[in-house]
């Protein structure tokens, strides 16, 4: 991927396809405090942080005062790097990634 350290990589890649797939990260108001994504629970939270930070996600206001992150079109372009990157990696290279990040 870009020179950026992303952490986890492997799970970055995987809240990003969720996200492209069309579940988006939901922020349920600013008082509940509850971030979630199906798929991948409140882990979500994190990578809202880290996304929005950067410029990958965008937000759009839901009913009830919930905003609905998806990927930007930022996002989308470092999702694709980073499918890119995966793909190009060793199966070892990827067990190195799943296990030590």
């Amino acid at each position: 991927m870009s020179s950026l350290a992303i952490p986890r990589p492997r799970r970055a890649l995987g809240v990003m396809r969720r996200m492209r797939e069309g579940f988006p990260i939901l922020e349920a108001g600013q008082s509940s405090l509850t971030t979630w994504q199906d798929g991948c629970g409140q882990e979500a939270a994190m990578w809202l942080s880290f996304f929005n930070h950067y410029g990958w996600v965008e937000s759009s206001e839901w009913a009830n005062g919930v905003k609905a992150w998806a990927l930007s079109d930022k996002g989308n372009l470092v999702l694709e790097e980073g499918e890119r990157w995966w793909e190009h990696l060793s199966w070892s290279q990827r067990l190195y990634v799943c296990f030590f990040g």
